[in-house]
């Protein structure tokens, strides 16, 4: 049969010949139509006349049908019987006595309340097979009126592609090239493409490829091709892919012609790939999600694999290859950068050619995510700090202080590149490097520890005196929460504080500091001593109980005892883990934090760290907030009651490395220190002082970090590196500035995010401010002041147009004057930049309210949209040149 008579007809082309029969003025009837003998869809009217729908397989169907039907209503007979078999007798009932054909085009017009349609739509070569596969493939669905009373030919394609095709999920979304993109990475594509071959026909597929591809514009021709041969699905893998045809480099003509071939491409031109190549790349940078994007990657990187180009894909910006390519080369910068000599430095020079090569990675697009990239990172700062002239020579104070602003950074970026990375010829470069530092900072330890050996009496800060000198006289105007962190080394306080960031706190400076401040631990350095002597304000050794009567007894001096009636406000790890079912704080701990003016100091000792170093792996550790227990409970608890923290620990910690060597000595306190005071070998020093917590206030400790006394554990502490006997001492607040303390400046060293100069490069200089009343120390580069009477901030803000700009910012919260000292403050740097810290700083805001006040003076600034100042990350950026033009004011 032809396809006429096996037509299903719906009732969108039953309602055409009907309406044509009323047009002829019949009222009621028996309509015949040439269709298959199937009907499902029941009775329904039309113009107020009941229609019945018969399916009539036979002669004898079609009389009984005839015979039995209501004369108030429609009879239509659905048959597939020649005329000549129905008999003169049968025609005799029928509308116009024969027959009719189904009009697809008269069904259409009525599917959409149209009148005309325009000759674009059906000037095809199979026209009738285009209109029953559109009706075949529309049969239930609500169509939207065509506007005009024309069905044009955008308007039914582009039902059929959103109802159909699922081209997008809103019908209203017009298709254009980007829709297209998404759309060919839809997983169940391929069925629906199936589904509308099959049901729709030919004719279908051919005018709706060729529409697609005409909403695709310049991708036309891509979507033209690929569609036709069933690859929609890589449109925008193959769409990467083709960016490495564009070009002259060696190799790439043969490639450009087998990518062409194989995907049946022929004809493509460059421009054709390199537009492919940008929209292909745009949907992927700017639209995907990020599991979207890794399997179009993915399956990019597949076609280049399975095309044998993996070389050519090395220069690209999107594709793995690519990444690779420059992890490579960054390698190889970084094992040319390291002298043969271990005892000569990288030249600046080298290392700058390292920082190039880094900043390559980091403009990759995959970089961002990949799992060598924190590695790699601390490889390239640890290669900054191996070319720093540093001073390392002096007193134990001066040691103690480089190690919490250099030597504990240095730890970190070690921890980190010692996790490893996904890269072979990475890892070698970064193992050339570890062994370079390892080596320089074994020579510090042993500078820090002979300094520790040489003075019993140390001037700076103890661990036995930070309660009485710090702590209590803060929380006599200040509300406070002391946490004290049992072995928290300043290495991992790095990462404590950055997540504290995120939570929303801001570090404060303690005892007059300008920096971030460290304090020397007793000896040997273990819990029962240290710990000790800093809860109870001397030098102490003893248990929990003995460190909970110290300090009420120390709080009681200060008269800052509980309130009466009020349980002690020092909460070990029993109090602390006693935490009813579905909270995460235990009620009493919980009910100390909140009441600051009963109980103003409040201390919580959190055992986590140390518990690492018997069961765990501190190495692999990321100290968060959520990973010291309690610990992010406790912080929110006192961000909400208003109080100011201070994080500090007892000693702190080295890690195994599975290189280290048992010694055997007699009487050793814990794993790395030891009382056998005749017996000194290389890597152990013997220190004597009031601050030896011994018998004979003598001790060996162990300065080599393979050096232990004890089994093999995860981590160990006693010794005398400063890893071991320096603490961290943190302080967070929230809001603005407490009186009792001062904004931290920049706690970062200068080698942690400085690009690295060459030999004849001036330095950049990190410009700090200085804190209210706060004698300068002699760890602060000397501040750069503006000269209010000829600064260009003061031109600026008197222009006309600054007093335009900041009407038309609206309610602004910061002041006039506080624009002017940032654009002083960025101005007084050699690359016009801040980073958000010391922007706060200038501002005289907490880092949390930083960004918003910034977005504000960027509105005044950014003349029409131009951008003058600029925020990229945790750095703020001034167009000086675009400042003068946009306000009209000269050098």
């Amino acid at each position: 049969m032809d396809r006429v008579s096996t037509l299903t007809a719906t009732r969108p082309i039953i309602a055409a010949r009907l309406q044509q029969a009323v047009d002829k003025r019949y009222r009621r009837g028996v309509l015949g139509l040439r269709a298959s003998p199937t009907w499902q869809d029941g009775t329904f009217t039309h113009d107020g006349v009941p229609v019945t729908v018969v399916g009539c397989p036979s002669t004898l169907a079609v009389w009984e049908a005839i015979e039995t039907r209501d004369d108030q209503g429609w009879l239509v007979i659905l048959t597939s019987v020649d005329e000549k078999e129905l008999g003169d007798g049968v025609l005799a009932h029928l509308i116009d006595n024969r027959l009719l054909t189904p009009d697809p085009w008269a069904a259409l017009r009525s599917m959409f309340s149209v009148n005309t349609i325009e000759p674009a739509l059906y000037r095809v070569p199979d026209d009738r097979g285009l209109a029953l596969g559109l009706l075949a493939v529309l049969p239930n669905t609500a169509v939207t009126p065509a506007p005009g009373g024309v069905l044009t030919r955008d308007h039914a394609m582009s039902t059929l592609a959103h109802a159909a095709l699922r081209v997008t999920d809103d019908p209203q979304v017009e298709i254009d090239a980007s829709a297209v993109l998404e759309w060919s990475l839809r997983r169940d594509l391929s069925d629906d493409l199936l589904h509308l071959r099959a049901v729709g026909g030919p004719a279908v597929m051919a005018s709706v490829t060729a529409w697609l591809a005409d909403r695709a514009g310049r991708l036309g021709p891509v979507v033209e091709r690929l569609l036709a041969t069933n690859r929609t699905g890589d449109l925008v893998p193959l769409g990467l892919v083709a960016g490495l045809m564009v070009g002259d480099a060696p190799g790439r003509e043969l490639a450009r012609g087998l990518f062409l071939g194989t995907y049946t491409l022929d004809g493509l031109t460059e421009p054709d790939l390199g537009n492919w190549s940008d929209d292909a790349a745009g949907l992927v940078i700017g639209q995907l999600d990020p599991a979207a994007r890794n399997t179009v990657l993915n399956a990019a990187a597949a076609h280049v694999n399975s095309r044998g180009i993996g070389e050519l894909a090395r220069t690209s910006e999107l594709l793995p290859h690519g990444l690779s390519a420059r992890f490579d080369t960054l390698a190889q910068t970084i094992t040319d950068a390291i002298p043969d000599d271990p005892a000569t430095a990288p030249t600046s020079a080298a290392a700058a050619h390292v920082q190039d090569a880094w900043q390559d990675v980091t403009r990759h697009f995959l970089a961002p995510e990949d799992s060598s990239m924190p590695g790699a990172e601390a490889a390239v700062r640890l290669l900054r700090w191996l070319i720093a002239d540093l001073d390392t020579a002096g007193s134990l104070d001066a040691l103690t202080a480089d190690h919490v602003g250099s030597g504990a950074w240095v730890d970190a970026a070690l921890i980190t590149a010692r996790r490893g990375v996904d890269h072979r010829s990475l890892a070698e470069a970064i193992a050339h490097v570890i062994d370079r530092v390892v080596l320089r900072r074994r020579a510090i330890d042993r500078r820090f520890a002979a300094a520790l050996a040489d003075t019993p009496y140390p001037a700076g800060l103890l661990v036995e005196n930070l309660l009485r000198d710090i702590v209590l006289p803060l929380a006599v105007s200040t509300p406070i929460l002391l946490v004290v962190v049992d072995a928290l080394s300043v290495a991992a306080a790095i990462d404590v504080v950055a997540a504290a960031r995120e939570a929303g706190w801001s570090e404060a400076a303690v005892g007059g500091a300008a920096q971030r401040t460290g304090a020397l631990a007793v000896m040997p350095t273990l819990t029962g001593r240290s710990r000790c002597s800093l809860l109870c304000g001397q030098l102490r050794e003893g248990t929990d109980t003995a460190e909970r009567a110290g300090f009420l007894e120390a709080i009681r001096e200060a008269g800052l005892q509980a309130a009466p009636g009020r349980p002690d406000p020092i909460f070990h790890k029993k109090a602390l883990d006693t935490v009813p079912t579905g909270a995460d704080l235990a009620t009493e701990v919980a009910d100390a934090i909140a009441d600051p003016t009963g109980r103003p100091l409040v201390a919580a000792v959190l055992n986590y760290v140390d518990d690492t170093l018997h069961h765990t792996d501190p190495g692999g550790t990321d100290w968060s907030l959520r990973t010291i227990t309690h610990l992010r409970a406790l912080l929110r608890d006192a961000q909400r009651a208003g109080r100011a923290v201070i994080i500090t620990s007892d000693h702190g910690h080295i890690i195994e490395r599975r290189d280290s060597v048992k010694l055997i000595r007699a009487n050793h306190y814990g794993q790395r220190a030891h009382g056998q005071l005749d017996t000194i070998t290389d890597g152990e020093i013997l220190v004597r002082g009031p601050r030896v917590l011994t018998n004979d206030h003598a001790v060996v400790l162990a300065v080599d970090e393979t050096i232990r006394y004890g089994p093999v554990n995860a981590g160990y502490h006693g010794g005398g590196t400063p890893a071991e006997a320096v603490v961290p001492v943190i302080g967070l607040y929230t809001g603005d500035v407490p009186d009792t303390l001062q904004s931290v400046g920049d706690v970062e060293p200068g080698w942690w995010h400085r690009p690295v100069t060459s030999d004849t490069d001036t330095p950049v200089r990190t410009i700090r401010t200085q804190p209210a009343n706060t004698a300068p120390t002699l760890f602060d580069d000397e501040p750069v002041v503006a000269n209010p009477q000829t600064s260009l901030a003061t031109k600026i803000l008197g222009t006309a147009v600054f007093t335009a700009q900041w009407k038309l910012a609206g309610r602004i919260v910061v002041s006039k004057a506080q624009t002017g000292a940032l654009i002083d403050g960025l101005l007084s740097t050699s690359n016009r930049e801040l980073l958000l810290a010391q922007a706060a700083r200038i501002l005289g805001l907490g880092e949390n309210r930083v960004t918003g006040a910034l977005l504000q003076i960027k509105r005044v600034l950014d003349v029409e949209g131009y951008e003058v100042l600029a925020l990229d990350g945790p750095v703020v950026r001034l167009d000086e040149d675009l400042l003068r033009e946009q306000f009209g004011v000269g050098p």
